[in-house]
């Protein structure tokens, strides 16, 4: 085929919207960030503006296995954007670029990083691509001459996509091998419990998958799938409403006792509760949470009080 060396997951995270965002601002992001420590001559988190990155998949989960003996069945890329030039040196330093060998391709200057934990020498590579901007990867990305990378479905499904500071997607239709062996694994896990594996089962029907996570206000998450066909993408709408109707089920069953002991948390719960349906027409597969209000302030409650519940916790129980 012939994309199949394509990326067929990619990944999107902007830090700085993160940072900047409603949600963000509220738990103290940057902050608690800024206790992150990556090591002195590292960049720190809060150093980073956005992290994107795509990587294929192996074929199958024999081709999988392989990589515990060094023969890595997957390329992947990630570009990291840093919001100052001096994070630039402190990578270049972190890796030893005085005396890393490095590979010269059209006009770039590609360093070749040291073996790392299972990661053999020669596996991945990084190139500076302009002063605030790092990219690393196999060598059959970074060299690859158009970087055309991601399959036609990973392009579609990353471009439909609403903004968010989170996004992720995976062209399902593009790993096909390794998702159908996989599905298989999972009903064999689910064994004599039907409904499961029937739900398990559906995964083949899905051709791409879009996860959003939204931070200011809006929805928190939109989880969008696109079937093969219009009368599989209604197998699935149907389905996946059935667990979701399922997990509604169970919220309602506990929320007269959280409704008791928190009526802050009862109230957001609602909010999720309600909006637990797959909607969407043709091949689309849609499921939206909204963000409850007060959710910031209230996460952010919680965590002032975490250090206390702890304590209070080890004074009861002595821990573990």
């Amino acid at each position: 085929r012939s994309e199949e060396y394509k990326a067929v997951v990619v990944v999107d995270m902007r830090m700085n919207d993160m940072r900047d965002s409603e949600l963000g601002k509220k738990l103290g992001m940057a902050g608690m960030l800024s206790d992150v420590t990556s090591g002195d001559d590292a960049p720190g988190p809060n150093e980073i503006d956005r992290v994107f990155g795509a990587m294929s998949l192996p074929q199958s989960m024999q081709d999988a296995m392989m990589a515990q003996f060094g023969e890595v069945k997957f390329d992947f890329f990630v570009k990291i954007y840093f919001n100052n030039e001096d994070a630039i040196d402190k990578v270049l330093a972190e890796i030893g670029s005085d005396s890393a060998e490095t590979v010269e391709k059209d006009g770039k200057t590609f360093y070749e990083l040291p073996a790392d934990g299972g990661v053999p020498a020669g596996l991945v590579f990084m190139q500076v691509v302009d002063s605030k901007t790092v990219e690393l990867g196999t060598k059959k990305y970074l060299f690859h001459p158009d970087r055309k990378l991601l399959t036609d479905n990973l392009m579609s499904a990353a471009k439909d996509s609403p903004k968010a500071p989170i996004r992720m997607a995976m062209d399902f239709s593009g790993a096909r091998g390794l998702v159908t062996e996989l599905v298989e694994m999972g009903k064999q896990q689910a064994g004599g419990n039907g409904p499961a594996g029937a739900f398990i089962d559906l995964v083949n029907n899905v051709q791409d998958l879009s996860i959003m996570v939204g931070m200011d206000g809006g929805d928190l998450l939109t989880i969008k799938a696109r079937g093969l066909d219009d009368e599989k993408s209604k197998e699935l709408r149907s389905g996946v409403d059935a667990r979701l109707g399922l997990a509604k089920m169970s919220m309602q069953q506990f929320m007269p006792m959280v409704e008791s002991s928190d009526p802050d948390a009862a109230e957001m719960l609602g909010v999720i509760s309600k909006a637990l349906k797959a909607k969407g027409t043709g091949q689309e597969v849609l499921v939206k949470i909204p963000t409850p209000k007060g959710l910031g302030d209230y996460i952010s409650k919680q965590m002032e009080n975490l250090p206390m519940l702890l304590q209070m916790g080890g004074q009861a129980g002595g821990g573990f």
